[in-house]
């Protein structure tokens, strides 16, 4: 009896090491570049634009200026669309939310073809001068 309870606590203890080293693990690793994904369908780009959040989806999308254009933002490999750790940079994504849009000059890499009456979808792989402003929301 006295054995079985010795067994069972250190395979306890195993059990949360183990758990505790492949935790450790998954947060070293880190996120995969944008440009180096395998669904990039073309050369990547450089964009000046204001980076924003919707409702709907894509829920991010970034608007080159002086053009009537959206750029979505999105993981094409995440069903649910919801946006990853992957989908944003760090610097730019602690920047960003519902009452702020970023401006900046961003490059961005495809992830669907362009096309005509369609919102393209995009991973950025960097943003450069980039400048947070409050969002203007007013109800008219």
């Amino acid at each position: 009896m006295k054995t079985q309870m010795k067994l069972i606590c250190i395979s306890a203890l195993l059990l949360t090491l183990i758990g505790s080293v492949v935790a450790e693990v998954r947060l070293t690793v880190a996120p995969q570049s944008c440009r180096s994904r395998p669904d990039v369908v073309g050369k990547c780009f450089n964009v000046h634009g204001r980076l924003s959040v919707y409702n709907g989806t894509p829920s991010i999308r970034l608007w080159p200026i002086g053009t009537k254009r959206l750029l979505g933002i999105i993981d094409p490999n995440d069903a649910s669309n919801a946006p990853g750790e992957a989908i944003l940079p760090v610097d730019i994504k602690s920047k960003l939310d519902w009452n702020k849009n970023v401006f900046g000059d961003f490059t961005v890499c495809p992830l669907t073809p362009a096309q005509l009456g369609r919102m393209q979808t995009v991973c950025i792989a960097s943003g450069k001068n980039l400048i947070v402003r409050e969002r203007n929301l007013t109800n008219k």
